[in-house]
């Protein structure tokens, strides 16, 4: 099974535009992995959604419903 990296989970107030967000995480993944030299992942953590199928979806994917 291939390894996932380090995942960080990232939680926007609503004050932060959607569009903003994207460039945001990955601007923050690009940063960490390069101080850190780790496989890092960058993600938006979804408040409140406990469905699985979301949880298995992409950034840009979860942003287009």
């Amino acid at each position: 099974m291939p390894d996932k990296g380090i995942e960080v989970l990232v939680t926007f107030p609503s004050e932060i535009e959607t569009k903003i967000q994207g460039p945001a995480l990955m601007l923050l993944e690009l940063t960490l992995r390069t101080l850190s030299g780790l496989d890092v992942r960058v993600v938006k953590n979804i408040k409140g959604d406990d469905s699985k199928l979301r949880k298995l979806m992409t950034i840009q994917q979860r942003e287009a419903l």
